[in-house]
Order: C-alpha cells, then sequence, then structure tokens
C-alpha cells in the first residue's frame, strides 16, 4: 500500500477510482518512466487488475474505446482474442478480420505502454516471447542490412594500368579464429548495428558459433545463450523455414554485433 493511499485512508477520504476500479496501491516503476500504473480492484466483482492512468497528453488527443478478453489456455493448445466492445466495430457480428487486425493493433500498444512503465525494476518470472510488433522489428532490419550489404559502391574510374599496377588487397583470405564456424547464415537479427557478412544457412543449430555472432552475455529479453552464441528467438515453432534455426521445436535467428572482438595493445 503506498503512502497516498494510507493519508486518504487516515483522513477519511475516499480511496481514487478510475471507472469500475478503487486503486489500490502505485505498482513500482522504472526511475524515467512517465507512465502510472496502478494495482486496483474492481468494485463490483473484486477481480485484481493492472490499470494505467492516461497522460493528459492522451486525453487531449482523439481515441476509442474497446475491451476484449484474452488468453491462452495451454490445457486446450490455443490461445484467443475476443472482442467484447470496439468503437470501430459496435455489432459483434459485423466484426471482420481487419477490425480484428486493428484491435489488436490497439491491444498491443497498450501492453507496450505498461510494460515499459516496469522495465528494469522486476525480475521477469517468465520469458517474454517475441510478439508481432518484435518480429516484424526484426525482419525489417534483418531486411535493412541486406538491402545495404547489396548496395554498390561506386568506385573511380581506372586505366588498365592502374589496374595492372595495383596491389592485391590485404586480408581478403583471412583465416577464422579458433572455435568459429566457417558457414555463415544468409538471415540473421542484426543487433548493435554489426556487420554480420554473408553465408550458407542450415536448418539445425551449428555446433559453434558463426563468425561475428554476438556471444554472451546475451540480452536478458530478447536473446538466448545456444551453443556458446547469442540466438533470437522467433514466434514461429517447428518446423521452421529455411531462413530459421530450429532447435527442441522452436525457432531461432543468430543475432550478431558490431562490438569488435577485444585486441592486444600491439595489434
Amino acid at each position: 500500500m503506498d503512502e497516498k493511499k494510507k493519508k486518504s485512508e487516515a483522513n477519511g477520504e475516499e480511496p481514487e477510482r478510475l471507472g469500475p476500479y478503487v486503486i489500490q496501491e502505485q505498482v513500482q516503476q522504472s526511475h524515467d518512466s512517465q507512465e502510472q500504473l496502478y494495482l486496483a480492484t474492481h468494485e463490483t466483482s473484486g477481480a485484481k487488475a493492472l490499470v494505467r492512468k492516461h497522460s493528459s497528453e492522451e486525453d487531449a488527443a482523439p481515441r476509442k474505446d474497446w475491451r476484449v478478453l484474452f488468453g491462452s489456455w495451454a490445457s486446450g493448445g490455443y490461445s484467443a482474442m475476443e472482442v467484447e466492445h470496439t468503437d470501430w466495430a459496435r455489432a459483434l457480428d459485423r466484426q471482420s478480420a481487419e477490425s480484428m487486425l486493428l484491435t489488436l493493433e490497439s491491444v498491443l500498444e497498450e501492453v507496450r505502454r505498461m510494460a515499459r512503465a516496469v522495465s528494469g525494476t522486476h525480475e521477469p518470472r517468465f520469458r517474454w516471447s517475441l510478439g508481432l510488433g518484435m518480429a516484424s522489428a526484426a525482419m525489417v532490419c534483418a531486411l535493412l542490412f541486406a538491402l545495404v550489404r547489396l548496395a554498390p559502391v561506386s568506385q573511380p574510374p581506372s586505366s588498365p594500368e592502374t589496374l595492372a599496377s595495383a596491389p592485391p588487397a590485404s586480408g581478403s583470405h583471412e583465416e577464422p579464429a579458433a572455435g568459429e564456424n566457417l558457414d555463415m547464415p544468409t538471415h540473421g537479427v542484426l543487433v548493435d548495428t554489426a556487420d554480420a557478412g554473408q553465408s550458407v544457412l542450415a536448418r539445425p543449430l551449428p555446433r559453434e558459433p558463426f563468425k561475428g555472432q554476438k556471444r554472451p552475455p546475451c540480452h536478458r529479453y530478447a536473446e538466448v545463450e545456444l551453443v556458446g552464441a547469442c540466438w533470437m528467438p522467433h514466434e514461429l515453432k517447428a518446423p521452421c523455414p529455411d531462413v530459421l534455426y530450429e532447435h527442441q521445436g522452436k525457432c531461432y535467428s543468430p543475432a550478431f554485433s558490431a562490438k569488435p572482438p577485444p585486441s592486444s595493445l600491439g595489434q
């Protein structure tokens, strides 16, 4: 119970309410969070809920109401989002796939706001699964990286004499370091703006990390340590497409880092 509620009870004041929810206490949040997230109780059902109070900027902007039932039933092997009300499709029997996806975008945005409010303050009790937003961002990042590598680099015109006298480029046959995999993937998740290089994919995980692949410590929420390197879990499950790697029934994509490997002072 926070100090605000203690003072209101001591003064005989009514507890703060947001809609049908009675505020109990403010959830511990990150120091830089501007959100107001509370633990609350529904006044009629008594159900507990996390309630976020909208900012003044949100209240000023035009917004639409929606209400959904979102759940996962592990025993039945399915998850579902049941729409109870939306302003853009008031009649439940008139919901379309397009309106359902529009509702899902609103749900994702609200979940992101609540998650950002408490990021870094609580040790997660479960591993975050990559949702639609993170998967899309990862694919866009990989696509941009591929376009940058395939973009032609303009070269100044050179005469035959210049080409003949030019020395061979050094480092064109660089020897791989010990413990690195020579077969590099054509698809991967780019982290820290890394240059991952060209590669050939195999469906199972390699026995050794790829050259340039990010090594532990891996990101606590978004990456998994496998075969001595960091991998990004994908929302797809096995059988995985050719652009992903399969491990214990799940699909993964290698993470690459731009941070240079440590070198001695003499180099």
